[in-house]
């Protein structure tokens, strides 16, 4: 069963040495996502999955490479072979160091919502109480500086989500459509399925820690607690 979630932002900025010294707004950010991933760890779990986009659904090894050297070179800092999807590791940065056992759960980009939610179903009946940390952008088309530069469908489409998170409504989750998606840069729209359909039927307590977009890219930090934990 699932027993918590914590949707953080997969941000290549949140990468330990990749901004090259403090960034107010990064470390805001880091340290509302380290909260957030706290709060799982103590809601009693037996074991962490991290979730995240990545070119196709497998699960990864826990002590694969950084891709650090692959968003940002550096002397000294160069791209490793069989280096993780950025949201694997960045959530794995949350995530570290911790006191049970954790797995890292790619999700492929173009699944379909049906293949994501039956991930998210075995997620679910793994034994034991399972805590999700979900690392997920929404769109990064909300700016002349974003990523995706400007897309005035953008926000409307991140304040529903963003009001999906905050009520942990996941049929408005699940319903999300692949294709909008995708011509919107909302990178986080098939981990957010999987975890939608992974904690279907839970009273969940709510909390939003952290709603922005201080780089042009919708972050959102949530947490989901079931009934006896609190946020």
């Amino acid at each position: 069963m699932i027993a918590a979630v914590a949707c953080v932002p997969q941000a290549p900025l949140l990468l330990p040495g990749v901004t090259g010294g403090p960034v107010p707004e990064v470390e805001r950010l880091r340290a509302e996502a380290r909260d957030a991933v706290r709060a799982v760890v103590e809601a009693g779990v037996d074991e962490i999955v991290v979730l995240g986009p990545a070119p196709a659904t497998r699960t990864y090894p826990a002590d694969a490479p950084s891709p650090a050297g692959r968003v940002a070179p550096a002397p000294g800092r160069r791209p490793e072979p069989g280096a993780l999807p950025v949201s694997l590791a960045v959530g794995r940065s949350l995530l570290e160091p911790c006191p049970v056992p954790w797995l890292l759960q790619g999700v492929g980009r173009a699944e379909p919502a049906r293949a994501v939610a039956e991930l998210g179903e075995k997620i679910a009946a793994r034994p034991g109480r399972t805590g999700l940390v979900v690392a997920a952008d929404g769109s990064a088309r909300r700016g002349v500086k974003a990523p995706g530069y400007v897309d005035p469908r953008a926000h409307e489409a991140d304040r529903r989500i963003g009001d999906a998170l905050a009520r942990a409504d996941t049929a408005a989750l699940l319903g999300l459509d692949p294709g909008l998606c995708a011509e919107l840069l909302i990178d986080g729209r098939a981990a957010w399925q999987a975890m939608a359909a992974a904690c279907r039927d839970t009273a969940w307590t709510v909390r939003t820690w952290y709603d922005d977009d201080p780089f042009g890219v919708a972050y959102h930090v949530v947490t989901w607690l079931g009934p006896g934990d609190r946020a």
